[in-house]
């Protein structure tokens, strides 16, 4: 009897032994269990908010994307309008360049004229237009912009419009036929015609205009009736008609 009691308490030890271990393990497992969960839900924490960064991010980059976007958009507009207006800003200069060769030509050709005029005009007058005839440039290099160039020859030819109504008489020598020369008052009518006399009165004669200066032609018979114009113009007399030779071109398809 006593060993069957033996025998059961030592299967009720062995039975409770092994409880024991079960329970241990199962204690175990269930910490490591709750350990598991544990890292899982910080794992999921730190997923959701890695997830919420990163979405920020997504939307940080999508928000830059487009503003890029635009601003592509709105330099691609600039640079079209740029485009446009260096295209016009071209054309422009194209055409400032076509017409300012046109005006060159222009002004070349007036200077010309005015040199070629210079001679034909009396003495007084090629004296008074001398510092703007000066400027004129003799060969195509100059430094005178066109402005200038044109007022230059703007103001020669407003002086030119005044002298062409003007009656003047200076003092000049002039060369006799003998070689030898006398001084002389010569009265000039705009740019007609002009007549001469010496201060003795008896030397005279009548100047025209020449393409290559002024001619001129002795009459002595005439130096009574220049004295008088002269003295008249001077107010050293009192007005009275004087009848003075003038002489008239034909036109070139006149015979």
């Amino acid at each position: 009897m006593k060993r069957k009691i033996h025998i059961i308490l030592a299967g009720l030890s062995l039975a409770a032994a092994v409880r024991a271990q079960d329970l241990e393990k199962s204690r175990e497992m269930l910490s490591k269990w709750v350990e598991t969960r544990k890292l899982i839900s910080e794992e999921k924490q730190k997923w959701e908010l890695e997830r919420e960064m990163l979405g920020d991010r997504i939307e940080l980059v999508r928000t830059e994307r487009d503003s890029l976007s635009k601003k592509i958009h709105e330099t691609q507009s600039l640079i079209t309008d740029a485009d446009r207006k260096r295209e016009g800003l071209v054309k422009e200069n194209d055409a400032l360049k076509s017409a300012s060769a046109t005006l060159e030509n222009r002004i070349a050709s007036l200077e010309r004229g005015v040199l070629d005029l210079l001679p034909t005009l009396p003495a007084p007058v090629q004296e008074r237009i001398k510092p703007l005839s000066q400027r004129i440039p003799k060969t195509q290099e100059t430094d005178l912009t066109l402005s200038e160039r044109y007022q230059n020859v703007v103001g020669i030819i407003n002086e030119l419009n005044k002298g062409a109504n003007e009656i003047s008489v200076v003092s000049e020598v002039r060369e006799l036929p003998g070689g030898s020369s006398v001084e002389v008052q010569t009265i000039y009518l705009g740019y007609a015609c002009a007549y001469y006399c010496s201060n003795k009165g008896d030397i005279a004669g009548t100047g025209r205009p020449a393409p290559g200066g002024w001619t001129w032609t002795p009459d002595n018979a005439i130096a009574q009736q220049v004295a008088d114009a002269i003295s008249i113009f001077k107010n050293e007399k009192v007005a009275e008609f004087v009848p003075l030779p003038v002489s008239i071109d034909k036109p070139q398809d006149e015979s």
